[in-house]
């Protein structure tokens, strides 16, 4: 079967032989025996995920989880892909080919007997102790090569090929393209393959040992003396939790070439799918998570998204405070430069409901001998139903309002057993159909977020500093009360200036040339230019530090101590004990800047500058608020009367009831529970 992705208005959609096209919308378990891949069917679903194993070990090493399913690698050229045809014939069964179409999530991660026959390919800390397959290992591309062109010609050869429309290639902790550890003071790759690729690497970016010796303020001799930062250099930083590029550039390349390798991996895993499969499929990965940390995050994008093999990326849901109600579910990386870039981005809802209950007792087969990693608050749901549909409707809003693909991933199976949820399903379903054919609609996102995929290798190993930028940032963004795109600032001079009001560059350090020229277009309009942390942006901001003996700690975070030079035209926002500026307001005529040490901005802090930049606020009481020019959604963060504001008169009409709202003049006012989603059609009156 041939498919492609093809653009539609706002969003993408999937396209079969024929020219059929099908939304971007799909189901998936890890438990086909407990999947309800006919009720999905019923509910007008099409596009199914499907989990397929090469190695024979659980999905990542430090949670102990065992094997979800048997893997088909068995040895060099030996396979047996049972139970792969088993689980396809579950989701098939009555289905004819053109009725459904099946995306395996193949997880390439090598099996026990390659690690053991393959030492020096094994990813590994410090000390030695092994981890899995190396991503710097040229021995597992190339046998990963020979196993999925094996895969691809079972698939022909079975007959599976008039259902397959492409591959999820997965590998990596959680199937993620996450770095793997037993514990998160576990530092790698130190492995044979990883030095022999980092002395490579720094050969290719320093030309000479001279110079790799003066930028790194070493006395090598020979290349073969190239190591990379040990764990002490990456877990402490100069600076605090800020490394200093004068004296810590090892650590920082250290970062760079793991960042790059793993992008790179993921590049040439998708390039090997695209060419076992004629070219003629689809093929994307989990990539992209750019506010997720420093050790364990996706921090050079740039390389994937630039890559014509990667067809989509993908992700689940962050999990902000074990997915409470009443807070936002951010995305955890750049969707918004993704889209951008011609690729659909696959949300992974898996949404925990009143009848999810932990692996031990849904798979006691694949649950930890002995811990209980999977058994804890993050993968319980609400305790009821009323409470569950909230959190679904929420999920389905962010998609709907983001022109987002997604799949729903009941995880251990189970978890939508009741006819409320499937209810629910076929009703999201048919309107997102309906979306997805009229082109979507365009977001009404006031604010650009970006943020500086480089910078993650200048932060300490994961502290409060990345906490801040990561986390609290998304938190606190989730409940301003108006959305927000995020992008990577490789894109930055891609952006069109002309729908936003307020630019957020946090912690974003690095300027290029053409950026810089870009950033003139952003100077008009009234728009604040946001620049956020204790870094010297003042090439772009105009502002300029003054550099202090110390360090100081900012919300418990140690960074250098450093103030705002202030000019008399300033409004002077916060102050240190000392006096100095933290945080000021620069206007010119036509735009302002806005300047601040904190690394991360409170939610009322952020709703006042997209008000001063002139940018709708949606929402004034902490609410999560998504919105398109055609739908709203708001989740309440309490109970009580919540307010939505709109620039002009509209009507507002329940999605799911097709109750019209009544509002007064510019604003509805929603008596709602704790908890409670609405989502809205917008009518302009």
């Amino acid at each position: 079967m041939e498919s492609r992705i093809v653009k539609n208005g706002e969003l993408y959609l999937l396209e079969v032989e024929g020219g059929k096209q099908v939304p971007l919308y799909g189901y998936m378990t890890y438990q086909p025996r407990k999947a309800r891949y006919e009720d999905f069917k019923e509910a007008g679903v099409e596009l199914f995920f499907c989990a397929v194993y090469a190695g024979d070990r659980g999905i990542n090493p430090n949670s102990g989880t065992r094997p979800f399913r048997p893997g088909f690698w068995k040895g060099y050229n030996e396979y047996d892909f049972s139970y792969a045809d088993e689980d396809f014939r579950r989701v098939v069964g009555s289905s004819k080919p053109g009725e459904i179409y099946i995306i395996p999530r193949l997880m390439i991660e090598t099996p026990s007997w390659w690690d053991r026959d393959n030492p020096d390919e094994v990813s590994c800390d410090a000390q030695g102790t092994p981890l899995h397959q190396s991503f710097a290992s040229e021995k597992w591309m190339a046998d990963t090569e020979v196993m999925l062109q094996a895969f691809q010609k079972w698939i022909v050869d079975s007959g599976w090929d008039r259902y397959i429309a492409g591959w999820h290639v997965a590998c990596g902790s959680t199937e993620e393209f996450l770095r793997p550890c037993h514990h998160p003071m576990q530092f790698s790759d130190y492995s044979k393959a990883a030095q022999k690729k980092f002395r490579q690497w720094t050969r290719q970016r320093y030309g000479t040992l001279e110079r790799l010796n003066q930028k790194w303020h070493t006395d090598y001799t020979d290349w073969a003396q190239v190591e990379q930062a040990s764990p002490a250099q990456r877990m402490f930083a100069v600076n605090g939790e800020l490394r200093d590029p004068e004296y810590e550039q090892q650590t920082i390349d250290t970062y760079a070439f793991t960042n790059d390798t793993m992008a790179l991996s993921v590049v040439r895993l998708c390039e090997t799918a695209k060419r076992v499969t004629g070219g003629r499929q689809v093929i994307g990965a989990f990539f992209g998570y750019t506010t997720t940390g420093t050790e364990i995050g996706h921090h050079a994008t740039r390389i994937v998204l630039e890559s014509d093999a990667v067809d989509f990326l993908a992700s689940p849901f962050r999990y902000t405070d074990n997915r409470a109600l009443g807070i936002d579910w951010a995305f955890p990386g750049c969707v918004s430069s993704s889209m951008l870039n011609g690729k659909p981005w696959f949300v992974e809802a898996d949404v925990r409901t009143c009848y999810s209950e932990p692996l031990s007792r849904c798979m006691p087969f694949a649950d930890p001998p002995v811990g209980r990693a999977y058994d804890g608050p993050v993968w319980y749901g609400p305790d009821n139903i009323k409470d569950s549909l909230a959190q679904m409707t929420k999920a389905f809003a962010r998609i709907l309002t983001h022109n987002t693909a997604i799949w729903w991933f009941d995880m251990w199976g189970g978890w939508y057993n009741q006819q409320a949820f499937m209810t629910f399903h076929k009703q999201v379903q048919k309107l997102y159909r309906e979306h997805s054919q009229n082109g979507g609609s365009p977001t009404s996102a006031p604010v650009a977020v970006f943020v500086d995929d480089d910078m993650f290798n200048e932060i300490a190993a994961d502290g409060m500093y990345a906490h801040h930028l990561c986390d609290t940032l998304n938190r606190e963004l989730g409940q301003m009360g108006t959305p927000y795109d995020l992008f990577i600032m490789d894109d930055f001079s891609l952006i069109d200036p002309s729908k936003y009001q307020l630019a957020l560059f946090a912690s974003a350090r690095h300027w290029k040339d053409e950026q810089l020229k870009a950033l003139e277009n952003w100077k008009k309009g009234g728009r604040i230019l946001a620049f956020t942390g204790p870094v010297d942006a003042a090439e772009a901001s105009g502002v300029t530090l003054q550099v202090l003996t110390g360090l100081e700690m900012v919300d418990n975070t140690s960074v250098p101590a450093v103030r705002l030079q202030t000019e008399p035209r300033d409004v002077v926002m916060n102050t240190a004990d000392d006096g100095g500026a933290t945080e000021i307001l620069r206007r010119y005529p036509g735009y302002s800047v806005y300047c601040t040490t904190a690394i991360a901005l409170s939610s009322d802090k952020l709703r006042r500058l997209v008000c001063a930049a002139g940018g709708q606020v949606y929402n004034f009481t902490g609410d999560c608020v998504y919105a398109s020019e055609k739908y709203i959604a708001i989740h309440a963060a309490e109970a009580g009367v919540r307010r939505l504001c709109f620039p002009r008169n509209v009507k507002l009409y329940d999605v799911f009831t097709g109750d019209h709202l009544p509002g007064c003049e510019c604003h509805a006012d929603i008596k709602m529970d704790f908890g409670e989603t609405r989502l809205l059609e917008i009518v302009n009156d």
